[in-house]
Parts: structure tokens; sequence; C-alpha cells
């Protein structure tokens, strides 16, 4: 296809169409760290139902609780693969390490950010587990990376493959808010008025991310089944 379309530009209220095929506004979760309804079935529970195994792995922010989660696997989907921000979180050794995981990509130049360390690898890690332990299975997993969200960390050779690059600007950022729905604008209030023209798109980090975790789909995309 040459167009795709969300159908909220908000993180959790995107998701949460795309798990249960209603609209935000119909399944409770129109914002972001808002719960979908009780009443409301998620893909899992559905395929579950008819005895496919179900796996979620990565970021779901469909809870209710804060932008990490709570480390509660929701119901259809297989508790032991169940891997959210939080449960992240908890398996490090240290509030040192959790507070570093947090921080921008530019405070670790030089202090050896390692692929492990990553949230983005740790989902790979498991997604390619479960697809190895499944092979002979009908399922369903989902594999939610968080990256390239901010703070951007990502390993050699990422970190410093896009050091001087300038992103060329579209003709959309000189597009300005006017005529444009309320909550729109409500989501742009930060930069209302931006200097257009001495705009300079430079994101080593961010870009770098993208990279990043384009080579961890690449590696779970190869390991899954064929005829997938």
């Amino acid at each position: 296809y040459e167009y795709a379309y969300s159908a909220q530009p908000v993180c959790g209220p995107a998701r949460s169409l795309l798990f249960t095929g209603l609209f935000p506004h119909e399944n409770g979760s129109w914002g972001n760290c808002m719960p979908l309804g009780a009443d409301v079935k998620t893909l899992g529970q559905r395929l579950s139902s008819h005895g496919v195994r179900c796996a979620y792995i990565g970021k779901w922010h469909l809870d209710g609780g804060d932008y990490f989660g709570n480390g509660v696997c929701p119901e259809g989907w297989d508790p032991e693969y169940w891997y959210d921000m939080k449960c992240y979180l908890d398996e490090m050794d240290s509030d040192a390490d959790r507070l570093r995981s947090r921080k921008a990509a530019t405070c670790f130049e030089g202090d050896g950010i390692t692929a492990d360390f990553t949230f983005g690898h740790r989902v790979a890690d498991r997604a390619l587990r479960y697809i190895q332990n499944h092979q002979e299975d009908d399922f369903f997993l989902t594999v939610s990376f968080d990256e390239p969200h901010f703070p951007f960390l990502c390993p050699p050779p990422y970190d410093e493959m896009y050091r001087d690059y300038e992103f060329p600007k579209n003709p959309a950022v000189w597009d300005t808010l006017e005529g444009k729905p309320g909550y729109q604008k409500l989501w742009a209030a930060e930069r209302p008025q931006p200097d257009r023209d001495g705009l300079k798109i430079r994101q080593q980090y961010f870009f770098g991310c993208n990279s990043y975790v384009d080579s961890l789909i690449g590696h779970v995309a190869q390991a899954a089944p064929q005829d997938a």
C-alpha cells in the first residue's frame, strides 16, 4: 500500500483502536494513560478464546497506569512472556540504572550504552525466544518497541551514524495551526510559533535510534515462520 492513516495521532488512543477495533471515543481510551473500558475486549482475548496462542512483548500503555505500565499481564495474553516497561525497570539491578535508562542519549557520549541495556534489545530477545518456542503453534505475537521514543538510547554504531546529518525540511514545516481543530492546537501549544525558516532538523540520536529499532525489527521478522 502507498498510504497509511492513524485514527488518532496520540500514542495510547491509537493503540486502543489497533487492539480493540473500536475508535478511542468508543473504547474509553481517548487520551494517554486512560484504561480501556471494562467491557472492551482486545485482540488477545478474541483470538485466545479461539485456540490461538497470544503473546504481547513491549510497551502496552492501555492499563490506565503511567507511561511505563503496571507490569500486570492483561487477560488473553501469555503471562510467561508479558514484558512491559515496568518489567524492564524492575529487572534492573539499581536505581542508578533505572535513572540512566531514562536520560537523554547525549548524556552518555563515550559512556558505553550497550545493546543489552536497552528496552528494545530485551523486547526483541524475548520475541525471538517466543518464536523459537512456538514454531509449530498457531500464534499471534505483538512486539511493541518504545524506541525511537525519547530518550533515544542506542548502542554503537547507531549512536554515531547521523552525527553530521541534517534532515531536509518538508513543505509541511511552514504549515500553521490556522483552521486546525482545538485538540491539535492544544497538543502543539508548547511551540505555537516556531522559527520555521531558521529550523535545523538535526537529531543525531533520534535518527540513530530509528535505525537501531529497524535492525531489531529485521531480526524478529527474519525469525518468523516463513508462511506467517
